[in-house]
């Protein structure tokens, strides 16, 4: 079958239609804009992969910071107040005061627990005050302010008033002495006691039933 010059005409037509088709789908299927956002996927993969590796590298290194800061707060604690409520702490407190004072020749004529507070940024601690009165001379002062200072538990002494007045023209301290002294301890929050008595009950093995048959 011999085929006219017009079909030939339209038979080539319609392979370089094809081919130019062809050209264009090949060309939008790999666009620029296409490349570049998956080249970008793999460098973001390839730069979260390294930082894995080296956060991994680094396990041990983090590891021993924690078992430092670990042991730094193990002896924060071990100068706190060696009880674990508001009211033991207040009789605690008092008591290591009484000594200091017997120890120094001073005399706590009056004795007074103020408020709790608790510490800012610190799910635990709390503060504990006592308000006393103090007779003692200036050397007495110093010496119970050195066994303050001393005390293996962490005291601060927050307010000392002197009062002095002039008498033949020299100064004299007017007795007895203001002070506010406090110490610290760890009181577990409701919060912590509560998820406590709930990891225990959860870790606890169910109760046997009585299974007997009659």
């Amino acid at each position: 079958m011999k085929v006219s010059a017009r079909e030939k005409k339209v038979l080539y037509m319609g392979i370089a239609l094809a081919v130019v088709i062809l050209i264009y789908y090949v060309a939008t299927s790999f666009s620029p804009s296409d490349g570049e956002s998956l080249v970008g996927k793999i460098s973001a993969q390839e730069n979260l992969l390294r930082l894995q590796k080296e956060l991994l590298g680094r396990e041990d290194f983090f590891k021993k910071r924690i078992e430092d800061a670990e042991i730094d707060i193990e002896q924060i604690r071990g100068r706190l107040l060696p009880v674990n409520n508001v009211s033991a702490g207040a009789t605690e407190l008092q008591r290591v005061l009484n000594d200091f004072a017997e120890q120094s020749g001073s005399v706590i004529t009056t004795r007074s627990n103020l408020q709790e507070k608790k510490v800012a940024d610190s799910d635990s601690l709390t503060k504990i005050s006592v308000q006393v009165r103090v007779e003692c001379t200036l050397e007495d002062l110093v010496n119970f302010l050195i066994a303050i200072k001393n005390y293996d538990r962490f005291l601060t002494v927050e307010r000392l008033v002197i009062n002095t007045t002039m008498q033949q023209k020299q100064l004299v301290i007017r007795r007895p002495l203001d002070m506010i002294i406090a110490g610290y301890i760890s009181v577990s929050s409701p919060e912590s006691a509560a998820k406590s008595d709930e990891d225990i009950a959860q870790a606890a093995p169910p109760a046997a039933h009585n299974t007997e048959r009659r």
